[in-house]
């Protein structure tokens, strides 16, 4: 009697445990779901140029692998958000060269309408369904606005692109679990310098032997880049004119370097006392040309 009891007891037990296990396993095998990780994303390198009046540009690649289990259909919903950067300050993502930046913006679209942040409506968001692994490209646009008032050098900024994903576009939405990937933005600011202010023209005024040099001079200004070294040089510093010798000299020698304003510098002029001159009038003229050139 006893032993009957007991082997009742086995068998109910044996059965629940069967039925659980099978309960558990069953769905498992059936969903053949979807893994996704971010593989890369491209980093951008761009030249900006701040005298221009167009802002610059640039497109980069992200590049999804979903790796799917079982031969059935599933479908896994994704959402691509982005950090705005080490250097980002608000809402704007900037690059960084010490203590200078350069703002930038980030899009979903081509036509840099539809921003792109960490911001779940402001992700790039799609879907996957298929029977097997699969690799998904999305691109991704930034913007920089011209006319920044910055100095020449490179400047950096790290981004981290984050990849939420679910079985539901709201599973997707709350996935407190994303995969990252982290890209670089380099934007390279080369030196540059222009006559913001050319310079006119040495008038000297002479009369035969006088006993005073006769000076003369003109200005004008630079304007460079902040951080741009530069130099001035004159094609030549001697000349004649009319038999009557003169000499020429800049204000400003050696390296220079530009703060993004107007530098002004003056261009000297003298001719010697006690020249007779070749005049055989009451007056006489005469000009020639000179060069002055900015290396940067």
């Amino acid at each position: 009697m006893i032993q009957r009891i007991f082997w009742g007891h086995a068998a109910r037990a044996v059965g629940a445990f069967l039925g659980l296990g099978l309960w558990l396993i069953s769905p498992v095998a059936q969903a053949g779901p979807f893994s996704c990780a971010l593989s890369s994303v491209s980093g951008i390198s761009l030249a900006y140029d701040p005298i221009s009046p167009s802002q610059l540009v640039g497109t980069g690649t992200v590049t999804i692998n979903c790796t799917k289990t079982g031969g059935n259909t599933d479908t896994v919903y994704y959402e691509l958000g982005l950090s705005g950067g080490v250097n980002l300050s608000g809402s704007q993502s900037r690059a960084r060269n010490g203590a200078s930046v350069i703002a930038y913006n980030t899009w979903r679209d081509v036509g840099n309408s539809q921003v792109w942040n960490d911001v779940s409506s402001n992700r790039i968001k799609g879907s996957l369904t298929s029977t097997a692994s699969t690799t998904v490209y999305l691109n991704y646009y930034i913007s920089v606005p011209s006319a920044q008032n910055v100095g020449a050098g490179t400047y950096l900024d790290t981004q981290t692109a984050k990849l939420y994903q679910g079985s539901s576009a709201a599973l997707a939405s709350t996935d407190i679990a994303p995969t990252v990937q982290t890209f670089g933005v380099s934007l390279a600011v080369a030196g540059k310098c222009a006559l913001s202010s050319p310079p006119g023209n040495v008038n000297f005024v002479y009369t035969s032997f006088q006993t005073t040099a006769s000076l003369a001079s003109t200005s004008f200004a630079v304007t460079c880049l902040s951080n741009t070294t530069y130099d001035m040089s004159l094609d030549s510093t001697f000349g004649s004119l009319l038999g009557l010798n003169y000499s020429l000299s800049l204000s400003k020698t050696g390296v220079q370097t530009g703060n993004g304003l107007a530098q002004s510098a003056t261009i000297n002029g003298s001719m010697a006392s006690g020249q007779s001159g070749t005049c055989n009038g009451a007056a006489c003229t005469a000009s020639e040309v000179r060069t002055l050139t900015i290396t940067y």
